[in-house]
């Protein structure tokens, strides 16, 4: 059995993986893991990173950041989940700090939410991205390179070594990407037929904000602000909470039929 599908190995891991990093507390060694799954969701850009910019100036990082709040309510709404944010209100964080802080909070789960903007207005729908370290086709590739530009300085996480930032940005365990791929797929269903996707909607990347080794992830592009029709829906809170009705259904699909197996040993 690998390390992060054995329950008692896994924990050992993060704790090793944190403490080379300098990001593991004290009082981790002492942690009693909660019974309830931890959700960490990642509101895109924020701060002085606006993201894309809709055509009446609405930025990207407002509606990911209203995204994520009716997400998070969602989620606790249903009490089987305990939820954590990258961000709560308008401020950067750098891409290394988001996976930092998914592994020092031991998540069971990351999402990271963002808004489209392609180069042909005609393009339109959700798609749902997954760690590659080769892109699954040029948009996705273009996707990727626009959402890993948001840190221009590309600086490695405070404190930790050569050795330890190659594993943070290229160790991908069977274990985890076969997590990721699950939970893009329920995401994927759980949209069918309810929320506009693209063309092939599960793609794959290099994305720097994916690469927590020990935690299934996944990029939601919510829909194209390039898009007239996908830039107004995702204005309204209507719809951002069909959309987090959708994603909480994709998420007890995922611990139902996925991670509840893996988890148990």
């Amino acid at each position: 059995m690998c390390v992060i599908c054995d329950p008692s190995r896994r924990g050992l891991f993060r704790l090793a993986l944190g403490a080379a990093a300098g990001l593991a507390a004290p009082s981790a060694l002492r942690a009693v893991p909660a019974k309830k799954p931890l959700i960490m969701l990642d509101p895109g850009h924020g701060g002085h990173d606006p993201g894309a910019i809709a055509s009446d100036g609405v930025f990207e990082k407002t509606l990911t950041l209203a995204a994520g709040l009716d997400l998070r309510h969602a989620l606790l709404r249903t009490g089987r989940y305990r939820v954590m944010m990258t961000r709560t209100r308008d401020v950067y964080v750098t891409l290394e700090g988001r996976v930092a802080d998914t592994i020092r909070a031991g998540a069971n789960l990351f999402l990271s939410l963002h808004c489209d903007h392609l180069p042909e207005n005609k393009l339109r729908g959700a798609s749902i991205f997954t760690l590659s370290n080769t892109a699954s086709d040029k948009l996705a590739a273009r996707v990727a390179a626009d959402e890993n530009s948001a840190d221009t300085d590309h600086s490695p996480i405070a404190g930790v070594s050569p050795r330890v930032a190659n594993i943070l940005a290229s160790l991908e365990t069977r274990a985890t990407k076969l997590g990721s791929n699950s939970l893009a797929e329920d995401i994927r269903t759980s949209f069918q037929g309810v929320v506009p996707m693209l063309p092939d909607p599960h793609r794959s990347a290099n994305f720097a904000v994916l690469r927590d080794p020990s935690t299934p992830a996944a990029l939601l592009e919510m829909g194209c602000l390039s898009n007239p029709l996908d830039e107004k829906r995702l204005h309204s809170p209507r719809h951002r909470r069909e959309l987090a009705e959708n994603l909480t259904r994709a998420i007890d699909s995922y611990f139902a039929n996925y991670a509840g197996h893996h988890m148990a040993g």
